[in-house]
């Protein structure tokens, strides 16, 4: 259940960070940065207990969270994105 749950937060990370980034919607700002925090603490706690695929989740967090403030290229927003979309896809299924 909990990963069901994990899997639709990851969703909704990357459709924030998709729509803040590519469409240039400023008023998520706030948003994707805690989103962001999210998905760093969740990265870190499941990579400290083995999970090899939460390193991505780490690095994606510092970088969204750089994103909410900075302007970063749409191919990196695109990337992450569908990651987390896929990843997100993949916890629901399994």
């Amino acid at each position: 259940m909990i990963v069901k749950f994990l899997g639709i937060l990851d969703i909704v990370v990357g459709l924030s960070f998709w729509i803040f980034g590519v469409f240039n919607v400023g008023s998520f700002g706030g948003l994707v940065f805690i989103l962001g925090l999210f998905l760093l603490v969740k990265g870190l706690v499941f990579a400290m207990g083995g999970d090899r695929v939460s390193v991505f989740d780490v690095i994606f967090g510092i970088v969204i969270i750089i994103g909410a403030s900075m302007v970063i290229p749409k191919f990196i927003i695109i990337i992450i994105s569908l990651f987390l979309l896929q990843k997100g896809i993949f916890s629901l299924l399994s």
